[in-house]
């Protein structure tokens, strides 16, 4: 650092010694031309000329460069705090119902849920792993409420440490019947056969299978599956798809719901009786029975309905859709149609309308087809 600094002073130097000289040249000449004065009045402008000469000189040589500011923030998520470049990985006991809470910054994240009564954490290229046991059973001091860290807890840390995981694999195995809760910057998530998830990415994928209890899933840039689920269920995309089957609710009054603002919604075999789904603009495709008594909600600002429901399926239908058409393969009766200046709207009965059907779409098409015939 010596050697740099001594090195920048030197051609510091260089660039004023001509600024320098010149200046000095120009003040000997203005003393000359002063020498008719007195000898006290040539010795006090000289003097104030030479001062003022050699500031303005270096003024002009000093060039003050401009402030850099860096975004803390932008850079946040991409922290590693333990400087981690190998693998990490730690074990805690834990009550078979555990409730679990972690964010991850970036990486990869698999959540699997297994027999044991235990957490193991690994982290592969990143942070180390530790865990902040919040709340425990006072009937057998079980842990009940744990936080996965990125770092080891047991060593002293800095009281604002970045409490995130970060790296290139993080895999985490949980008791089956735990309750994970995530929140995640960017990562592509992978969770599998646990009791229920609360998640929210910014950024990334999130495929969930096997989940028994209910699933609350956000990703703001990415795509949404889900599969093999009951309990209560909310998927919702900014930009992205959104993709689920083989639902079912494990209680009554369980709802299913789907939102996205930029993307398609595909739905097959959800069984709740009760269905909200939602797109800006996006096409939907659902294709499974309706329960007797269901409520089903289809709307789209622009986009196709599509349905594909058996033959024998039981109905009314409230549709509404501006350009576009109505097409049902299936026959209707009790058929009304009604045209205003931007909106076509139409109510029918399908069988002996058991379930309420409601479609809305402003620009784009609704089509009903037998099960088997839509692709």
């Amino acid at each position: 650092m010596v050697e740099v600094r001594r090195s920048v002073s030197n051609k510091h130097q260089q660039r004023m010694m001509p600024t320098v000289n010149h200046s000095l040249s120009q003040t000997v000449l203005t003393g000359m031309m002063i020498k008719k004065l007195s000898p006290k009045i040539n010795i006090t402008i000289f003097i104030g000329i030479l001062c003022f000469t050699l500031i303005s000189a270096v003024a002009q040589t000093v060039k003050v460069e401009p402030r850099i500011v860096i975004d803390k923030d932008k850079f946040k998520v991409k922290t590693i705090v333990s400087g981690n470049t190998g693998t990490a990985e730690k074990s805690v006991a834990v009550a078979a119902k555990v409730n679990i809470s972690l964010c991850v910054s970036e990486g990869k994240l698999k959540i699997n849920g297994w027999e044991r009564g235990e957490i193991r954490a690994f982290v592969g290229g990143g942070t180390e792993v530790g865990f902040k046991i919040l709340e425990k059973s006072k009937q057998n001091n079980h842990a009940v409420w744990v936080m996965v860290v990125g770092f080891d807890t047991a060593k002293k840390q800095n009281p604002n440490v970045n409490e995130c995981l970060s790296g290139d694999d993080i895999e985490i195995d949980v008791p089956r019947g735990a309750t994970v809760n995530i929140k995640n910057y960017e990562s592509e998530t992978n969770i599998s056969s646990i009791a229920k998830l609360i998640i929210e990415n910014a950024g990334g994928d999130i495929y969930i299978n096997n989940i028994e209890r209910g699933v609350d899933a956000t990703t703001y840039e990415g795509d949404v599956t889900v599969e093999k689920s009951s309990g209560a269920i909310s998927l919702s995309s900014t930009t992205g798809n959104i993709v689920a089957f083989d639902l079912a609710p494990s209680e009554i009054g369980d709802i299913f719901k789907a939102k996205t603002n930029s993307g398609a919604i595909t739905l097959q075999n959800v069984e709740h009786r009760q269905l909200e789904i939602n797109s800006h603009s996006g096409s939907m495709k659902f294709s499974g029975e309706f329960q007797n008594g269901g409520q089903y909600r289809f709307g789209t600002q622009n986009g196709t309905i599509a349905l594909s429901i058996p033959e024998n399926s039981s109905c009314k239908i409230l549709a509404s859709y501006g350009f576009g058409v109505f097409n049902s393969e299936i026959p209707l009766q009790n058929v009304l149609k009604s045209t205003g200046s931007k909106t076509q709207s139409l109510t029918a009965t399908m069988g002996g309308g058991d379930a309420t059907l409601n479609l809305t779409t402003y620009s784009g098409a609704i089509r009903i087809r037998k099960a088997s015939a839509i692709k």
